[in-house]
């Protein structure tokens, strides 16, 4: 089992030429630049398990209000849990946040290094889209196609192929990278949405001196592939974007 090494902190915003696909009864919504544009977090599941859970049940970041929110129709018939959360992402804006520093008790290292042995994915929604991962797949003839898979990783087990881990130790990817495609067009101002897919780092992240939630000085940014990956049982975890 592998992990990406390779690094970015900023938010990513591509320009999309393709005409979107809307369900039906959802309307469309343009953002101005600097519109916030929000994050809403879903589910995690497992192909393994086929058991899902409420995404706060492990030690991510909160907001100081969790609120359940359904987007559209769909969620409100399946029962889906959608919540909001801390991310804060705004249109045509690229930076590196720090979205908070957990410190875990024993029951919550445990809880999250058994979903990550489990293969549990994180999903959430922007705008009514669902968050995927890409994958570029080897076809037969030797080409190369995009693939897509619902959400992204919660974490990795370690190997002696992937550096700085350890033999059968969990990992969780605590950096996530948001790669927002949009569409313009003459027929609408500002722009839609089209794509939200999302990159799942393992950093361990470092500080100077005491944690300091006001105004955090970490070590460990600018983000590079040489930094060790993020043990799941450590006792506190820094969550960046």
């Amino acid at each position: 089992m592998t992990t990406m090494r390779s690094l970015s902190p900023l938010l990513l915003l591509v320009s999309s030429a393709i005409d979107a696909f809307y369900l039906p009864g959802v309307a469309p919504r343009e953002y101005k630049d600097g519109d916030k544009v929000e994050i809403r977090v879903h589910k995690l599941s497992s192909a393994r398990t086929h058991l899902p859970y409420d995404y706060y049940s492990l030690p991510f970041c909160k907001p100081d209000t969790i609120v359940k929110q359904a987007e559209n129709l769909g969620e409100v018939l399946h029962g889906a849990v959608i919540q909001n959360s801390p991310y804060d992402i705004f249109m045509g804006k690229s930076e590196f946040r720090i979205a908070c520093r957990r410190e875990l008790t024993k029951a919550q290292k445990v809880s999250l290094s058994q979903r990550i042995r489990q293969d549990y994915r994180v999903h959430m929604i922007m705008d009514n889209l669902p968050a995927a991962t890409k994958m570029i797949a080897e076809m037969p003839d030797g080409t190369k196609k995009d693939m897509y898979d619902r959400g992204f990783r919660l974490g990795f087990i370690g190997s002696k192929d992937i550096p700085g881990t350890d033999p059968n130790k969990p990992y969780v990817n605590n950096h996530l990278r948001f790669i927002v495609k949009y569409h313009k067009s003459d027929t609408f101002s500002g722009a839609r949405i089209v794509g939200f897919e999302v990159e799942a780092y393992s950093v361990k992240h470092s500080y100077e001196g005491a944690w300091n939630a006001a105004a955090p000085k970490l070590t460990s940014v600018p983000l590079r592939p040489d930094l060790a990956p993020m043990p799941a049982w450590s006792p506190e975890i820094v969550y960046t974007y």
